[in-house]
């Protein structure tokens, strides 16, 4: 009877000599972590948006448009390269509300490994936006992985974005010089109240209760920050407050997809029947359109076992807080 077949074995290894070190394999070296690169079209846009809000800067300063001006031959080439430094503190003051707020979630993307861009800037010539911008964005192409990354990386932005808004804010209304009292002259567009701005201006500018105050760059820069926080702050969608909302709530996040946009169109209507103010129809609108066409739906984090905790439970009441605070029911109106 024939044993199990075996395959053949190989010959053992002979001893080594004594005194030779047995051969040490090299430790594997570590990854090397590459520094992001700006992609040329996110600087290209941003130079543009430095010259678009310079412009503003200028305008706002000395009441000169400098490229209007250039055309039409009121001023030279010398003449507008001495009025640029006078657009200067408008420029660094929105830019860097936009970039702490972009930052924000940048950082916090990075810290918990996910994908995302670079903050790309939206510049926009004078005569079509007010700021001479629409701001900026960065793109999350990473999945997030956990529910408190999700909420980390939406709360991130704002709360960066807020704390360079407020000192903006404050600088911009002690600067900014007094109006004659009454009611703004006709063809004056003003700038709306929110409830912060509001309450900044009575304890700051008691001189200013009778009257209004023309518009300084720096205070403009924070009533933009202001505005836009209160925006990315509204509990819907892909908007940061969408992304906060989600991570407490998935059920509550998809019944602010609709309560939201029926909020802002009633809003609007209600401005129009009883006092006439078209100005907030507009926005209004189409910031429900894009709630309603692109916020329906939010993707999920890879893990949802994780609690968000007590201290992420309180950043989250002090975003509602921002929110009510910042939220300005007409944004811009006419005088006509």
């Amino acid at each position: 009877m024939s044993g199990p077949f075996l395959p053949p074995t190989e010959p053992a290894a002979a001893p080594e000599p004594p005194g030779i070190p047995a051969p040490v394999s090299p430790a594997p070296e570590p990854p090397l972590r590459r520094r992001p690169r700006v992609p040329r079209l996110a600087l290209a846009m941003f130079l543009l948006t430095v010259l678009t809000t310079l412009d503003v800067g200028v305008s706002l300063s000395t009441g000169a448009s400098i490229p209007f001006a250039l055309a039409r031959g009121e001023i030279g080439l010398g003449d507008a390269l001495a009025l640029l430094p006078s657009g200067i503190p408008y420029v660094l003051a929105l830019l860097g509300f936009f970039v702490a707020h972009e930052m924000g979630h940048y950082l916090a993307c990075r810290r918990y490994g996910v994908d995302c861009t670079v903050p790309y800037f939206l510049p926009v010539p004078s005569v079509v936006s007010l700021i001479g911008t629409l701001g900026a964005l960065i793109r999350i192409r990473g999945r997030i992985p956990t529910r408190r990354a999700l909420f980390d990386i939406g709360i991130a932005g704002p709360l960066a974005g807020f704390a360079v808004a407020i000192p903006l804010l404050v600088a911009g209304t002690l600067a900014a010089p007094l109006g004659p009292p009454g009611a703004a002259p006709r063809g004056t567009i003003v700038f709306g109240d929110s409830l912060l701005t509001w309450v900044l201006g009575w304890l700051l500018r008691p001189d200013a209760r009778e009257a209004s105050l023309f518009l300084d760059p720096i205070y403009l820069a924070g009533w933009v920050g202001v505005f836009a926080t209160a925006l990315n702050l509204l509990p819907a969608g892909q908007l940061d407050g969408g992304h906060i909302l989600y991570a407490l709530s998935p059920r509550a996040h998809a019944r602010m997809a609709w309560l939201v946009p029926a909020f802002l169109i009633a809003l609007a209507a209600t401005r129009v029947l009883r006092y006439g103010e078209w100005e907030a129809v507009l926005l209004w609108v189409i910031w429900s359109a894009l709630i309603l066409l692109f916020g329906r739906r939010h993707p999920p984090p890879e893990a949802w076992e994780q609690r968000l905790g007590p201290g992420r439970l309180a950043l989250a009441l002090g975003a509602l807080a921002i929110l009510v605070l910042c939220f300005m029911p007409v944004p811009l109106s006419f005088v006509p």
